[in-house]
């Protein structure tokens, strides 16, 4: 998490992201320190490690060991300074903090050593040996026996750690095959279709030339040249071709990197010194060499010397033909198949961007929280108003969207016996659900003037918890988390979707009030102000309470936005590959059209000399591609019929899938044809009809 450190004697700020941890993880993920000794750095109290680049950030080329850096009023001691976490591993942080402080603070909360607590990670070190499946076996049931009823629905196992980013999505503790693996297999199918569309043009073009090299290969069958020795030399060709290829794609991807890095948000690296990456090469290399070579090498080799010899044409439709027709009918599929699946993916974010959660981003503003604006949040709450920029604010213990604050068990009167779903939970102050725009269906909002240690000033739910809770979700109806306690609800909140932006329906909700144990201030901006100087007072009135503090604020549309990385960044990677796949098969089309339009050159000419009129010759030259295209679609409509409805499967809430979608991308494929067989049709239908004549 992002924390503000203020070094000592200064006014200097610095927010870094780190975590609280046991000195065990030093060795157990093979930390290398520059200075400070791994094993006696957390022995002091509030001690803390930095990272090199945090270190130099703050203190330039000053030793930092002995050093304090201020948190939340508090002064940690830098004890050692660690090397730079590298970029492929899961541990991303600048500084490190004695996990024991955080337990104290965690302690004010709630009880740490509750079984069902899952705030924390565990990172277990097996002895070798260890069968994983057997011991997960014998962590069955761990939490029932320690805890009983209360935790029955738990269960603790252990995952290895290099599985955990591709695979690590799971449902009631099972493993469900999704993750990043789903996106990495993906694109993975998506680059392997892109090859083999350029490996088509290759071979659509190497056949579409035959004639030229016929001759060729009737001498050289004529001179005893044997067909093996004419199929090598043609893989040859292709590999030379291939080797070009590879060379000129490292030197484009050195040159795009810094530029796809930006544009998908992610740090990639390239380096021909990675064995991974040169064997990728290879690979990649041999595998078209083959693909691209193999049939054209066939093909040409099959010749007959004598027709070759006496000049006649060795092809005149055939299966050489029909196997070109049916490539381009594969390449033209595939860029179907991909802008579709682009314009699904694009119109499914955009329904659940647009979508009602319920909440008003717009001129929310969020804050860290500090324990001294939490201990007086009513006076915050007051100056704030009064600066003439503020709405409404209120405090937090949840970001709202995304929490993942949940708990079971819970109880009151009538409840169902199976009924053991989770419910979130929220701790708030006055004035949080009209700062984030939540609206009250029934009831009040919490009252502090009747705050008592055992929740007297009562509690909020939704509408999906009240339904559920049946004749006892009413305002004056009570919920506990025990039998013998429970708290009154004085308000029923309409939903707002905060966990799963997906799902039809949210999940069941709750709010404490308890703004002592909240984090987050939300502020709601008045609309037509200058966003910046508003800001500005707000942070004025913030230090004013907490002066070593940056208070750096997060929007809330921004925060948006940023739960739809993932989804963005498929979006954007769909419509590359959508759009490198329909350029080059386009290409390979512009080729064959030339060498069509050259083939009928002298046709070409006798029809203009006979009063055939440009439109027809276009047409003439047209038609044959744009029936490969109808076939095309009408394989690629069901094929991304399928494939969407696979992607959208996991999504309960999800765009309704029309004909407007295939008919528009059908659409734009044929145009997109239509100019590139234009292109070259037109040249030969502008040609001297005279010359054509006499080219052959």
């Amino acid at each position: 998490q992002p924390v503000v450190f203020v070094p000592e004697n200064t006014t200097d700020s610095f927010e870094e992201k780190g975590a609280y941890a046991d000195s065990t993880l030093f060795n157990l993920i093979g930390m290398k320190f520059i200075s400070g000794d791994a094993s006696s750095v957390f022995e002091p109290q509030y001690s803390i490690v930095l990272s090199r680049s945090m270190a130099r950030k703050i203190y330039n080329e000053e030793d930092p060991i002995g050093k304090g850096l201020i948190h939340e009023g508090v002064i940690y001691q830098v004890t050692g300074v660690f090397e730079d976490m590298p970029g492929n591993t899961s541990f991303q942080f600048e500084w490190l903090i004695p996990f024991r402080v955080f337990v104290e603070e965690m302690k004010k909360v709630f009880n740490v050593n509750e079984w069902g607590a899952s705030w924390l990670q565990t990172y277990v070190e097996l002895e070798p040996g260890v069968d994983l499946e057997q011991l997960n076996e014998k962590l069955k049931g761990l939490a029932f026996r320690k805890a009983g009823p209360a935790c029955e629905s738990i269960q603790i196992f252990l995952y290895p750690l290099n599985k955990m980013l591709l695979y690590g999505q799971f449902k009631d503790g099972i493993e469900t095959g999704g993750g990043y693996i789903k996106t990495v297999s993906l694109f993975f199918l998506i680059g392997v279709l892109i090859l083999l569309i350029a490996c088509i043009n290759f071979m659509n073009l190497s056949t579409a030339r035959s004639q030229k090299r016929a001759l060729e290969v009737g001498v050289r069958k004529t001179f005893g040249t044997k067909r093996k020795h004419l199929i090598r030399q043609f893989l040859v060709e292709s590999g030379l071709i291939t080797s070009i290829a590879l060379l000129l794609s490292v030197g484009l991807i050195w040159l795009s990197l810094p530029w796809f890095n930006e544009f998908i948000g992610v740090q990639l690296s390239f380096s021909l010194l990675d064995p991974t990456i040169v064997t990728g090469l290879v690979a990649i290399g041999l595998f078209c060499t083959f693909l691209a070579g193999s049939y054209p090498a066939l093909y040409l080799s099959s010749f007959n010397p004598l027709t070759t010899l006496k000049m006649q044409k060795v092809s005149k439709g055939g299966s050489a033909a029909w196997i070109r027709q049916g490539l381009v009918i594969f390449q033209f599929t595939m860029a179907f198949i991909l802008i579709c699946s682009t314009f699904v993916i694009y119109l499914q974010i955009q329904l659940v961007q647009k979508r009602d959660i319920g909440i008003k981003k717009e001129n929310l503003v969020s804050f860290p929280a500090t324990e001294e604006l939490c201990n007086a949040s009513s006076a915050v709450r007051n100056e704030l108003i009064n600066t003439g920029v503020v709405e409404n604010c209120g405090f937090s213990a949840s970001p709202i969207l995304k929490s993942s604050m949940r708990t079971n068990p819970w109880y009151w009167n009538g409840k169902d016996p199976e009924d053991d779903a989770y419910i979130s939970f929220n701790f708030v102050s006055e004035g949080l659900i009209d700062a984030v725009g939540i609206k009250l269906l029934d009831g009040t909002d919490i009252d502090p003037a009747k705050k008592n240690n055992k929740g007297g000033a009562g509690i909020l739910i939704n509408e999906t918890l009240a339904k559920r809770m049946g004749r006892e979700g009413r305002v004056g109806g009570q919920i506990g988390q025990s039998p013998d306690h429970k708290w009154e609800i004085v308000g029923i909140m309409k939903d707002f979707v905060f966990d799963d932006f997906y799902t039809l329906e949210p999940a069941s909700a709750l709010f404490f009030y308890d703004p002592q144990r909240t984090y987050i201030l939300f502020v709601r901006l008045k609309p037509d102000i200058d966003t910046y100087e508003a800001i500005g007072r707000v942070q004025t009135v913030l230090r004013s309470f907490t002066p070593y503090h940056a208070f750096e604020p997060t929007f809330m549309t921004d925060r948006f936005d940023d739960l739809f990385e993932d989804e963005h960044l498929v979006e954007k990677l769909s419509a590359l590959f959508a759009m490198l796949a329909i350029f080059i098969s386009c290409l390979g089309l512009l080729g064959l059209s030339a060498f069509s339009a050259e083939q009928r050159t002298k046709e070409i000419g006798v029809r203009k000399v006979l009063g055939a009129k440009i439109i027809d010759i276009l047409f003439l030259l047209g038609k044959a591609y744009m029936v490969l295209l109808l076939i095309s679609f009408v394989i690629g409509i069901p094929v991304s019929l399928y494939a969407a409805n696979h992607y959208l499967k996991d999504y309960a809430y999800r765009i309704t899938l029309g004909w407007d979608i295939f008919a528009g991308v059908a659409l734009l494929i044929t145009l997109i044809a239509l100019l590139t067989v234009s292109f070259q049709s037109l040249r030969a239908a502008l040609n001297n009809p005279v010359k054509s004549i006499k080219t052959e």
